[in-house]
């Protein structure tokens, strides 16, 4: 794979994790409110992997409580 390439495939994974970032937000805000929606935005900063954020993505749908919910993605 070439130096391009690869490049190519860093700027998707980017674009990815941006996405799903953005739709977990969206999902905790409808879910637990712009309050659990904050805090859910400075935790995800530190996912980096896109493993991590695979391993919150059912959370919003799982947890009854917008603590439940932070506590499963600081945990990930």
């Amino acid at each position: 794979m070439g130096k391009f390439e690869r490049s190519l495939d860093e700027l998707f994974d980017q674009g990815a994790r941006e996405g799903a970032r953005r739709v977990l937000g969206q999902l905790a805000t409808r879910r637990f409110g712009e309050e659990t929606a904050g805090r859910l935005t400075r935790l995800l900063e530190e996912l980096s992997e896109p493993e991590d954020i695979d391993r919150v993505s059912d959370a919003p749908l799982d947890c009854g409580t917008g603590d439940e919910f932070i506590e499963r993605v600081r945990a990930a």
